[in-house]
């Protein structure tokens, strides 16, 4: 619980560094990457090059590329993955700042490089290769000429714990947008390691049912329009302007796979917690950390003391919702359970966007159409879109 809410809040400083356009940001928050393997995040298991590399990249919806550690490689000498090596793989072609299609001709690569909030950072040149996916079906699928970044300079402090990052923003490089203009994924359980059913679909293969609401990007972030929270059958009194963006760019909502916690601007923030604060402060005895005051905590175990608490709902324009059980609303920690939902002030700024974690996406299948701009939220278990 405690590394969910260090990787959430140094997300959300990485976050507000791209709004503001700087990723100088000075805060408490800046011990890990963002995004990282501190909090619970979604790792994708697909291979590179003939032969082929496995490879173990974090799914991110606010990245622009797919990039992984390449050899050689500077400061990669504790990494436990296995590194790609383009030289070879025999289907592997560096990107050229120029054509350099003929024999003897010198390609000078076109470089990349991406850095996070706490100084972390990859650098290295962008070339096309083959990617390799399992199937549900335990097969594979192949495609071919994907553009990827192949970091030679990784600037951890420490082992991530991962081979890369693998970008699906609207970015005209992210894998959603080479790959058909359209993904979804679907998310079971985070809190048991051994669920099998997690997923990523992209391109045809996209599952984009259920209910959808319009979308829009700033900043390399999908940003949705909510109109506002429900407790049960109550629906909090929360003015209809709280959730919009504002003039100068900030505010708004950011549906976000890199966060694993939900963030709300005060206002709301303030009543969901009193709301709930209402609800338990009679049947249970509250825990108050010192280092967090704002976390709503409790003793009690939330699969046997929670059992009727009312579903908590995050309503979006033209009627789709995000639905939260206990499992996605309570985070368990030993004989504690804490609201999943922070205040965006943590970071003591007023102008952080509200931004929709990955626990509050558990048990739907999330679906992207960049063509139309439309998000798709269909709760199932993901086991039913497994065959």
């Amino acid at each position: 619980m405690e590394l969910d809410i260090e990787h959430s809040a140094a997300r959300l400083a990485y976050i507000q560094a791209r709004i503001e356009g700087s990723l100088v940001y000075n805060n408490d928050y800046t011990a890990s990457v963002s995004p990282s393997l501190t909090g619970r995040t979604i790792l994708v298991n697909l291979s590179i090059g003939q032969p082929s590399i496995p490879q173990l990249v974090v799914m991110d919806t606010g990245s622009d590329i797919l990039w992984i550690m390449c050899n050689p490689c500077t400061n990669c000498d504790n990494h436990l993955g296995l590194l790609f090596d383009p030289s070879m793989s025999s289907t592997f072609s560096p990107l050229c700042k120029t054509p350099c299609g003929f024999k003897g001709c010198k390609c000078d690569p076109i470089p990349f490089t991406i850095s996070y909030v706490d100084n972390s950072s990859a650098s290295g040149t962008f070339g096309r290769d083959i990617l390799v996916f399992e199937t549900t079906d335990e097969g594979t699928s192949q495609i071919s000429d994907v553009i990827i970044g192949c970091g030679h300079n990784i600037g951890f402090n420490s082992d991530p714990g991962y081979n890369g990052i693998l970008g699906l923003n609207n970015g005209p490089n992210s894998l959603a947008t080479q790959i058909g203009r359209k993904f979804s994924y679907c998310i079971g359980n985070l809190a048991d390691p051994y669920y099998n059913y997690n997923q990523l679909r992209l391109g045809e293969g996209a599952d984009l049912e259920g209910y959808s609401t319009p979308f829009e990007v700033y900043h390399g972030f999908y940003y949705v329009t909510m109109e506002g929270i429900s407790v049960g059958e109550k629906r909090l009194d929360i003015a209809l302007e709280t959730f919009e963006m504002k003039r100068n760019g900030t505010g708004g909502v950011i549906l976000d796979s890199g966060t694993t916690i939900t963030y709300l601007v005060d206002s709301a923030h303030k009543l969901l917690y009193n709301e709930v604060r209402n609800l338990l402060k009679w049947s249970f005895r509250q825990v108050i950390f010192e280092n967090a005051p704002w976390k709503l905590c409790y003793y009690g175990i939330i699969s046997r003391d929670l059992v009727g608490f009312p579903v908590v709902t995050f309503h979006f324009v033209d009627g789709a919702d995000l639905a939260l059980d206990t499992g996605s609303f309570f985070s368990q920690r030993d004989d504690i359970f804490c609201m999943t939902v922070s205040p965006a002030s943590i970071l003591n700024t007023t102008i952080s966007p509200s931004v929709i974690g990955l626990l509050a996406q558990q048990s739907y299948n999330v679906g992207y159409d960049l063509v139309n701009q439309f998000v798709y939220f269909q709760r199932i278990d993901c086991e039913l879109l497994s065959g």
